[in-house]
């Protein structure tokens, strides 16, 4: 009964042909459309370049089949091989195909390396579910002909999925272990895991301690050596030391328990719970009994209605009687200004007086033209600072022009003079 079942891969074919060539395991290989002389490799980046394929990051690259007959039909590597033969001519005639046989397990098996770009048309290969399972029906019809035994492989299928749901049942949260996992752990005799088993369970204490992304994903680099390429709000993804720098695996691969959304979810609580601890964390059902209790109390007092009201015609008693009271910062403003040039105006007022004590001048007559001091200008009404008048007595008089003397007889007039300006009697 034949197995035949494929994979496509998107890293470089360069890998997958040294581990199918190798001539530890492969004690038969060959090719179709390829010359065995060359790398194979090379010739597959050959063809790709030829038509501008091959270059991008999540294009697929290759696909890898594996051919393997029942343990018991005893098939020897040359039969195996013949049947891998045959299959690769059948379904990839028009792409390049590297064909090896092992013998390195306990049944013999055949793997198939096609270019996913064919040499003859440029074409990316493609196939669908159905030619799929069609490749399968192809597998026992090819090995009944060359007498091994053909496999209902649709009523194996089905048995298998129901031995799986029967032990277990699969659900979200089950973690996914490849088949290289499990081989490891049943390998090692000291129950030890895989680097992706180790990598969940350093990703478990990490959220079991940390509050936030950032002491998170220090926790990993400084405790486990486990970087995070990507940290963004709805994807992580990590890197462990064991498999290199250039291999990272995104969270949702390794389970839901550690997608960027469960981790956030453990973080909060962690955070939550430190909080509470603290005694700094008021929980929805703490302020709802806060916000109840503010509700239901009663104002018995208004602790503002003593605040003077800005407009408001409020009085204060004064030395002088009673006065409107500012009710706004401009009038406070004015208020203050208005002081400030009361007091200045009796400072200067004080100074004037001694003055004239000093020089025992009177206010009488001799103020316009003794030798007193200046007389002080007063205007009632005027609530300015009072200005000194200057003094005439010392300043040369300035005789005044008049008119020529008019002869008119006996009698000699005198010259009308001109009208004098206010001013004039001012400064007198």
């Amino acid at each position: 009964m034949p197995l035949f079942k494929g994979t496509a891969g998107k890293a470089k074919p360069k890998k997958a042909i040294d581990y199918v060539t190798d001539p530890k395991k492969a004690v038969i290989v060959s090719s179709l459309s390829m010359d065995d002389s060359r790398d194979y490799s090379k010739q597959f980046t050959e063809t790709c370049k030829l038509y501008g394929k091959g270059n991008g990051f999540n294009e697929r690259k290759y696909y890898h089949f594996k051919v393997s007959p029942d343990q018991a039909d005893n098939a020897t590597p040359q039969q195996c091989h013949d049947l891998a033969e045959r299959m690769a001519r059948a379904l990839f005639s028009n792409n390049e195909c590297v064909i090896a046989t092992h013998t390195d397990t306990d049944t013999v098996h055949s793997h198939i390396i096609i270019n996913a770009v064919s040499f003859e048309t440029g074409k990316k290969f493609h196939m669908n579910i159905g030619e799929y399972r069609n490749s399968k029906d192809l597998a026992d019809i090819i090995g009944a002909e060359l007498g091994f035994t053909p496999m209902d492989w649709k009523t194996k299928t089905a048995e298998k999925l129901d031995r799986i749901f029967a032990v277990e049942e699969i659900t979200p949260d089950k973690k996914y272990m490849t088949h290289a996992e499990i081989q490891i752990a049943k390998r090692d005799e000291n129950g030890g895991a895989s680097w992706k088993e180790a990598l969940r369970q350093a990703i478990d204490e990490a959220k079991a301690v940390c509050t936030t992304r950032a002491e998170f994903q220090l926790y990993l680099q400084n405790q486990f050596g486990v970087t995070m390429p990507r940290n963004t709000g709805k994807t992580v993804s990590f890197v462990h030391p064991a498999v290199g720098e250039t291999y990272a695996i995104r969270g949702n691969k390794l389970g839901s328990d550690y997608t960027a959304d469960s981790i956030d979810q453990a973080l909060k609580q962690n955070a939550e719970r430190s909080l509470i601890n603290a005694g700094l964390f008021i929980t929805e059902e703490q302020q709802h009994t806060a916000a109840s209790a503010v509700a239901n109390t009663t104002i018995t007092a208004n602790p503002i209605a003593n605040i003077p009201i800005i407009g408001s015609q409020s009085t204060v008693q004064t030395g002088n009687g009673e006065r409107i009271a500012p009710g706004s910062l401009s009038e406070v403003s004015a208020e203050l200004r208005s002081l400030d040039n009361a007091v200045s105006r009796i400072a200067k007022g004080v100074h004037s007086d001694d003055d004239n004590a000093d020089d025992g001048a009177s206010t009488s007559d001799e103020a316009f033209g003794g030798n007193g001091a200046a007389p002080l200008e007063r205007n009632d009404g005027d609530d300015r600072a009072v200005q000194p008048i200057q003094s005439t007595a010392n300043k040369p008089t300035q005789p005044e022009p008049s008119e020529p003397v008019i002869e008119t007889g006996k009698h000699e007039s005198s010259v009308q003079q001109k009208p004098k300006r206010r001013s004039d009697y001012h400064d007198r």
